[in-house]
């Protein structure tokens, strides 16, 4: 989503060369695809042209044998558009030869189901499913051979095939690398990031109070039931963004109840989940990298023949001491390949830095706009302390974990508590522009338009 709101403010800065060029105009190919789609919303368009430019703004396709004169026509545009803004083209959007960016490589994972999600019971399940393998292939004397191996050279190539086999599975599997066209992120998949729906939530909130769309609620009162988050009905409640709108969407009682706003977050955190993973941003829920789930399944086919032999010593009274200590490291290091690993990659990561970074430059000053929309995605209810523009809003907001409770149980959060939790900073998220449009760029289209001039 944050490409696509970069791509939308570049698209309104492409609409202003057309009319300060001097000359027509040429889109890059994500551009050029957010103008398709502004067209297919034909009274909308035209309501528009006509308010901004007292006339109707043609798009004309590139014709076949013309690609020299479209290429030269978007260098002249890249030049305009430094003149128009003082600055040069985002090359993420904008590239030198006007041709589309690579997408990030598709990631190979491994899905889980949801029965064996939670690093335990994946872990638990697949030993319990070796030592069944391994019972049922003793019985059947499928592994008797291998008695005919000496005790000493079963335990060595026993312990080089783990060793072997925690090297490949432990071994970091997505470096960073470079950054590419897509890793432009705004402050809600930030959020999502950082704590999924509840950050989410609390985000729009506080953007909604520093607006003045929402009005700061006061302290809580000592008994009785918490009052919603008013709304200002002097000011325009004007959405910038589907999460604030997602928000808003619940008003009830002249206000908003954070436990209905988490509840109407959901469905929008889900689909920027969906975004973030197609974007190579984010694992998939409950995945093994294949790297590791390869790992994972042959070190359960050593630990399987492991007990085999284990089953075999105890029946012969044999002593089999080194043997269980060797099971014992094996279940410790299957129970640290089947974790769960943290949901942002590390191209993620890499770009959270520079916002730890801007958000720490901020602490002495009360951050604005979107400095304080990063900071709440990033810390949030700790980004608000000693914040008086937002007297008691934190301690609404300070209710994210029984307004998750309340929403998982399916009951509203109007109860007589009026205690507030205090919140931790974690997160995982990307860097980002933000910005709020409606109008949402696809990923297909050749630079081979034009438009505006006089």
């Amino acid at each position: 989503m944050g490409y696509a709101l970069a791509v939308a403010e570049e698209y309104r800065r492409f609409l202003v060369l057309t009319q300060v060029a001097g000359q027509a105009a040429s889109p890059s190919p994500d551009v050029d695809q957010a103008w398709h789609l502004h067209l297919t919303r034909t009274a909308h368009y035209e309501a528009m042209c006509g308010a901004l430019f007292g006339k109707f703004l043609h798009h004309e396709p590139a014709r076949p044998g013309e690609g020299t004169k479209h290429r030269d026509l978007y260098a002249q545009t890249l030049q305009a558009y430094r003149r128009a803004f003082g600055s040069d083209a985002p090359a993420a959007i904008w590239p030198g030869d006007g041709r589309r960016l690579p997408a990030p490589p598709p990631r190979a994972d491994w899905p889980l189901p949801a029965l064996l999600r939670g690093g335990r019971k994946l872990a638990f399940a697949g030993l319990g499913a070796a030592f069944v393998a391994a019972v049922v292939l003793r019985n059947a004397g499928l592994l008797e051979p291998l008695q005919a191996i000496g005790p000493l050279p079963f335990l060595a190539c026993a312990v080089l095939a783990t060793l072997a086999l925690a090297l490949v599975g432990l071994h970091r599997d997505d470096a960073a690398g470079a950054p590419t066209g897509r890793d432009v992120l705004e402050p809600f998949e930030v959020a999502w990031f950082s704590g999924g729906a509840e950050r989410m939530t609390m985000t729009a909130v506080v953007a909604l109070t520093e607006r003045g769309v929402l009005l700061p609620p006061g302290l809580p009162p000592a008994r009785g039931p918490r009052p919603p988050i008013p709304v200002n009905a002097a000011v325009e409640a004007r959405c910038v963004h589907p999460a604030e709108k997602a928000c808003l969407s619940v008003v009830a009682d002249g206000g908003v109840r954070y436990a209905a706003a988490f509840r109407a977050m959901l469905p929008l955190a889900d689909q920027v989940e969906r975004r973030l993973v197609a974007a190579g941003l984010a694992r998939a829920p409950g995945a093994l990298s294949l790297r590791r789930a390869r790992a994972l399944l042959g070190l359960l086919v050593v630990a399987m023949i492991e007990f085999e032999r284990l089953l075999h010593a105890l029946a012969a009274s044999h002593r089999f001491g080194f043997l269980l200590l060797l099971l014992l490291a094996q279940g410790g290091l299957v129970l640290a390949l089947a974790r769960p690993r943290a949901r942002a990659v590390a191209r993620a990561q890499q770009l959270l830095k520079p916002l730890r970074l801007a958000a720490g430059r901020h602490r002495k000053a009360p951050p604005v706009g979107q400095a304080l929309a990063f900071g709440v995605a990033l810390a949030g209810g700790a980004a608000l302390a000693d914040d008086l523009r937002f007297d008691g809003l934190q301690q609404q907001v300070a209710a994210g974990m029984l307004a998750r409770r309340a929403a998982a149980a399916g009951k509203d959060d109007g109860s007589g508590c009026s205690s507030c939790s205090s919140f931790s900073s974690s997160s995982d998220g990307g860097s980002g522009d933000g910005g709020g449009s409606s109008c949402s760029s696809g990923s297909s289209c050749s630079s081979g338009c034009g438009g505006g001039g006089d």
